[in-house]
């Protein structure tokens, strides 16, 4: 499953034929993909990649960082077929590796995105840059801190210094890219704010755990969309890749 985190259940309406037959695996942004992939599908493989990817034109990308790749089951697959999937990556030049704890993959990987691509796609700014500049650096500190919090408090296994130093660490890999979710604002689409950002900060009402950086970066995404489509006309039809 390639699409925006919106878009799964949709594309699921139009998979349905194979919902039996075959693996489905998903690598997508946000939290819920698989849940709505395992509503329809029967074997499900969740997992979570940082490489960098920069959409320069129809049939055109630019890989612009690499990353790690992590698989887990999700349902109706067992650790075989697990390792037939990351042989198959590995055969293309994909090094990716098997968890027993997607769960916890998938919150990690969630902190990571929400600490780098709202603080980019406001800032209009390549990855790298946040990291080279203190106030940024530290913007990102306090949206990782907050949203670590947040991922305990869902059962996640993390830690605040090891899920920081991992943020970082993607950034600088991946220093030159124009993070998806400033990609989608420059061409005035909609961006996986909800499925990122919106994760957290809706876990964290459940939990009654104060987020207020999180909170102001969502809403402020969220107008950045809204004052795009006003822009637009209500008749221009956005679409994802």
């Amino acid at each position: 499953m390639t699409t925006k985190s919106y878009d799964t259940a949709n594309a699921m309406l139009v998979l349905r034929p194979f919902a039996e037959r075959a693996i489905f695996v998903t690598l997508q942004n946000g939290l819920g993909n698989a849940e709505t992939i395992a509503r329809t599908a029967r074997r499900v493989v969740a997992g979570t990649t940082t490489h960098g990817v920069t959409f320069v034109g129809p049939g055109e990308i630019r890989h612009a960082g690499i990353g790690e790749t992590v698989l887990g089951a999700w349902s109706g697959v067992d650790e075989s077929d697990l390792v037939r999937l990351r042989d198959l990556l590995a055969d293309v030049g994909i090094v990716a590796s098997v968890t027993s704890d997607i769960r916890t993959e998938l919150w990690s990987k969630l902190v990571v995105n929400a600490s780098i691509n709202p603080i980019a796609a406001l800032a209009e700014l390549p990855n790298g840059r946040i990291v080279r500049d203190k106030h940024l650096l530290a913007v990102l500190d306090m949206v990782c801190r907050e949203a670590t919090e947040v991922a305990k408090a869902e059962g996640a296994r993390v830690d605040y210094e090891e899920l920081r130093h991992r943020t970082l660490l993607v950034a600088k890999r991946t220093a030159s890219n124009r993070a998806s979710m400033l990609q989608d604002l420059d061409r005035h689409r909609r961006t996986e704010i909800d499925a990122i950002t919106g994760s957290i900060v809706r876990a964290a009402e459940r939990h009654r755990i104060p987020v207020p950086l999180n909170a102001a970066l969502y809403a402020l995404v969220r107008a950045r969309e809204a004052a795009h489509h006003e822009a637009s006309g209500p008749n221009v039809r956005h679409q994802s890749l």
